[in-house]
């Protein structure tokens, strides 16, 4: 709440602002809810004053008017969604995994997270033409993989290698190198200085456990401060610049022994979207439908246009995560 001080427009004087702070009007919004006529009578101040002051508090301090048509417009040139290669998970997620939001995907070790992002990088690439880039702070990207699953969507060779080059992959394995190379982003982006950038739809972070556990407890004073800096340049970077960024995060166990998203209450609000994987089977051991083929459960946990706890059945193969 914003206090009257002299200066804030030329005709708040210090014999105004007494006059005001006498009828105990104290505040813009104490002065803008006033009736005017009735401030200037009972204030002894001029009508034409009082309105010129309040029609520059007004302009100073109001939220900047938007019709609906013009939210939609905005709304519908700055967010698209991409499809994950996955028909179930689609499904799930209303279309696929929307630009100007964080998506979150999380599960236990080695329940199929990379080969999730792995699939989706090729869908993007493939399917949709535009350009991703991969974040890799745990050793888990692998080339050769990348290719197989692209491999898979293509029909030749020739699209096969196209789509390669549109996936970069970038390493990091410390929180603030990762900060570093976000910025680096956002400015080649701003600067046009690379082609690249000009059509990066999708920037996959596998994992943002990697770089922030690592800050967090102990003598780590700083770890919720480093992750909440971490979470506003995630955002700003899906947000300002229309991209989707997918994360990766593992579980843990929480105080009664429940499997729970790693880093804490902190982070619980920071993806828009959240997906947990898990292993098919009460006992959490992998199940596997053919020989080459891993079955694993998606469920949606976090959704801001969906129904929650919702799931599907996926498989991972040699074609990535299908079904």
């Amino acid at each position: 709440m914003s206090l009257l001080q002299v200066g804030m427009c030329p005709s708040m004087t210090t014999e105004v602002l007494k006059s005001l702070n006498t009828c105990d009007v104290k505040t813009v919004i104490d002065f803008v809810t006033s009736d005017t006529e009735e401030l200037s009578r009972k204030c002894s101040l001029s009508y034409k004053v009082l309105s010129s002051i309040r029609r520059l508090l007004l302009a100073q301090y109001s939220a900047f008017p938007i019709n609906g048509s013009d939210l939609y417009d905005e709304v519908i040139s700055t967010v698209a969604y991409l499809s994950t290669g996955c028909d179930s998970i689609d499904k799930l997620l209303d279309g696929g995994v929307y630009t100007s939001e964080l998506t979150e995907i999380v599960g236990q070790a080695a329940v199929g997270k990379t080969q999730f992002c792995l699939t989706l990088a090729s869908c993007v690439a493939v399917s949709s033409e535009q350009n991703v880039l991969f974040i890799d702070t745990n050793g888990g990207f692998h080339a050769s993989r990348l290719h197989d699953i692209i491999a898979h969507k293509s029909t030749s060779e020739k699209i096969t290698s196209a789509a390669l080059q549109k996936v970069h992959c970038a390493t990091t394995f410390d929180l603030y190198g990762l900060l570093d190379l976000l910025e680096s982003i956002k400015a080649s982006i701003d600067s046009a200085s690379e082609a690249f950038y000009s059509s990066l739809k999708l920037v996959v972070l596998d994992s943002v456990t990697a770089v922030l556990a690592p800050l967090l407890g102990g003598k780590h004073s700083e770890g919720q401060g480093m992750m909440v800096h971490l979470a506003r340049s995630l955002k700003s970077l899906a947000a300002d610049y229309s991209i989707a960024v997918v994360i990766c995060n593992n579980m843990v166990r929480g105080e009664r022994g429940e499997p729970k998203p790693a880093l804490g209450r902190t982070w619980l609000t920071v993806p828009h979207t959240r997906i947990q994987l898990r292993a098919d089977g009460k006992d959490g051991n992998t199940s596997r439908n053919t020989e080459t083929s891993i079955n694993r459960t998606a469920c949606l946990v976090k959704s801001q246009r969906q129904a929650v706890n919702s799931s599907c059945c996926i498989a991972i193969g040699d074609q990535g995560v299908y079904g």
